[in-house]
């Protein structure tokens, strides 16, 4: 691990080409594997946009020194007698549309927007659902707030509901009322029946009527008297 701040910066600012370069070798390999696909299915003049493209990455990376200068001009070479064995030599006079192939660059700059711009949605999301919880929590305080006023508004009408006598009973009540004077005034007629009943009892113990065994002692008494004489 370097110690001197010149070393520390070289291996930071090393670090930082070698990336490049990478990104830079791996955008000219698509581009070759698109020039050989399109030779490949003959198509000419998608080949020859390739070509173009092709060239002039290629030589820009020799000129940045990603890759030996000599490399460059060696692999364009031998891309253009390819194009050429397929297609002929007159193909190379067709005008060359290079396609819109992003750059390493690009792409990161592409792809830090779509990060943004997830950033930014998420951070909506989180302040929309902060803002719908504060709508929330003062809904839900209205309601406890309100419920033991509904709750004393309600108890009366339950307690009139428990007093009021539903109609079935009333019904049933009304039914019982002519079977209970019914019974009343036959036990007052039994009542009445049964009073006249002991007070005959009663003035026979008394001795209001004659018993039958009274004559039988007066005959005997009589006969006394008779035998005496």
């Amino acid at each position: 691990m370097a110690n001197i701040k010149s070393a520390k910066k070289r291996i930071s600012v090393i670090e930082k080409k070698t990336q490049r370069n990478r990104r830079v070798k791996g955008h000219l390999k698509e581009i070759i594997k698109g020039f050989e696909a399109a030779t490949t299915a003959e198509n000419k003049q998608e080949a020859r946009d390739f070509l173009a493209l092709a060239e002039k990455k290629l030589l820009q990376a020799g000129a940045k020194g990603t890759i030996h200068k000599n490399s460059a001009s060696r692999k364009v070479s031998r891309l253009t007698q390819r194009f050429v064995k397929a297609f002929g030599p007159e193909a190379l006079l067709l005008k060359a549309n290079p396609p819109a192939i992003p750059t390493p660059e690009e792409k990161a700059a592409l792809r830090a927007e779509k990060e943004a711009a997830k950033a930014a949605a998420l951070a909506a999301r989180k302040k929309s659902r902060r803002r719908d919880e504060q709508i929330e929590e003062p809904a839900a305080e209205d309601t406890e707030a309100t419920a033991p006023v509904e709750a004393e508004q309600d108890a009366p009408a339950e307690a009139d509901v428990q007093d009021a006598p539903s109609v079935s009973e009333e019904a049933d009540a009304a039914d019982e009322a002519p079977e209970d004077g019914a019974s009343e005034d036959a036990g007052q007629e039994t009542e009445a029946g049964e009073a006249p009943a002991e007070e005959q009892t009663d003035e026979a113990a008394a001795g209001g009527e004659p018993s039958d065994d009274a004559p039988e002692e007066g005959s005997s008494s009589e006969e006394k008297q008779e035998e005496a004489q």
